[in-house]
């Protein structure tokens, strides 16, 4: 079963670009709508999300970046446990850039591939 593509795109043949489910391109564009959700954005689902975007608007070393990659841990767990197994997670912050980076590793659980995502935002 298919599902609509993230970003959403028209594909060659004038239709909804798709990923297949649980296929590694899906995962990933999972893992990004999941990490870019705030918490209570979703009206049906106010847990979900994470408090990255929230970050954009604070200093980059607070204590919101402390418990930065707890909260990604648990929310990728929650929310995508079922397709994917976080190997490695860090959250890094470069001062002199103002750029927030977030490295993940992962495997997904129906193909056993590894992945990788790497996330970077410029904060302030």
């Amino acid at each position: 079963m298919s599902r609509l593509a993230f970003p959403f795109a028209v594909a060659a043949s004038g239709r909804s670009a798709t990923a297949e489910y649980a296929s590694d391109e899906h995962v990933r564009q999972l893992l990004e709508l999941l990490i870019l959700t705030l918490c209570r954005e979703r009206v049906m689902r106010p847990d979900l999300g994470s408090p990255v975007v929230q970050m954009v608007f604070s200093a980059g070393n607070g204590p919101v970046a402390v418990a930065l990659p707890a909260t990604l841990q648990a929310a990728i767990t929650q929310w995508l446990g079922d397709l994917l197994e976080v190997r490695d997670l860090s959250v890094s912050f470069d001062e002199a850039t103002a750029v927030l980076a977030i490295d993940l590793e992962y495997e997904t659980l129906a193909s056993r591939a590894p992945g990788r995502s790497t996330l970077r935002w410029r904060l302030g």
